[in-house]
C-alpha cells in the first residue's frame, strides 16, 4: 500500500514537472515571438518608408524633370521603377499594419495558431512580389536596350535577363535561409505548443 502511494505521488512528481517545463517552454517562445515581432515590425517600417522615399526621388528624377535629355523610353523605364516601388513600398505597409496589431492578450491556443500564421513561410508569400519584380525587370530591360545599340537586340533582352533572373532566385534564396534561422524554429515551437495544448 505504501508502495503504490509513493508510486502515485512519483508520477504525479513527474506530471508537475513536465507542466512546469511545458510553461517554462511557452513563456520562453512568447518571449522570443515578441522581440521578433518587434524586430519585424522595425524592418517593415524602415523598408515601406525607404521605398516611399524612392518612388518620390524616381518619380522627380524620371517623369517629372524637365530635362530634355531624357528621351520617352527613359521615362518609361522610370515610370516602371516608380510602380514597382509603390507596390513594395504598400507591401510592406501592409506588413507593418499587421506586426503593429498583434495581440497577446488572446487565449493561448488563438494565440500560437497566429504566430504560426505570421512566422510560416509559404509559396504566396513569394508570389506577392512578382508584379514588381516583373516591373523591375521591364524597367530595366528597357533601359538596357537602348544603350547597348551595338548589340543583336534579342541579345540585349536575353542579357538582362540573365543578370536580373539569378539575382532574383539568389536573393529568394537568402529570404529563405533568414526564415529557416529566425523565423522557422518560432513556427516549429507555436506547432509544438499548440500540439500540447489539445492534447490536454
Amino acid at each position: 500500500m505504501n508502495n503504490q502511494v509513493k508510486l502515485n505521488r512519483n508520477n504525479n512528481g513527474i506530471q508537475n514537472n513536465q507542466k512546469q517545463n511545458n510553461f517554462i517552454d511557452m513563456d520562453t517562445l512568447l518571449i522570443n515571438l515578441k522581440n521578433e515581432d518587434a524586430r519585424n515590425l522595425r524592418k517593415m517600417k524602415n523598408f515601406k518608408w525607404m521605398f516611399f522615399i524612392m518612388v518620390i526621388i524616381y518619380t522627380l528624377l524620371m517623369i517629372v524633370n524637365p530635362d530634355s535629355e531624357l528621351q520617352l523610353h527613359h521615362r518609361i523605364s522610370g515610370l516602371c521603377y516608380v510602380v514597382s516601388f509603390t507596390f513594395f513600398a504598400f507591401l510592406f505597409r501592409k506588413y507593418s499594419k499587421e506586426f503593429s496589431k498583434i495581440d497577446y492578450s488572446l487565449s493561448s491556443a488563438e494565440m500560437f495558431k497566429k504566430a504560426v500564421e505570421r512566422h510560416n513561410l509559404t509559396f504566396p508569400r513569394y508570389l506577392i512580389v512578382l508584379p514588381s519584380l516583373l516591373f523591375i525587370d521591364i524597367g530595366l530591360t528597357i533601359s538596357e536596350y537602348y544603350r547597348w545599340s551595338s548589340i543583336e537586340p534579342l541579345n540585349r533582352i536575353l542579357i538582362v535577363q540573365a543578370i536580373l533572373i539569378p539575382i532574383f532566385i539568389l536573393s529568394g534564396f537568402i529570404g529563405y535561409l533568414i526564415w529557416r534561422k529566425r523565423q522557422k524554429p518560432l513556427r516549429d515551437g507555436a506547432l509544438q505548443i499548440l500540439k500540447e495544448l489539445s492534447e490536454i
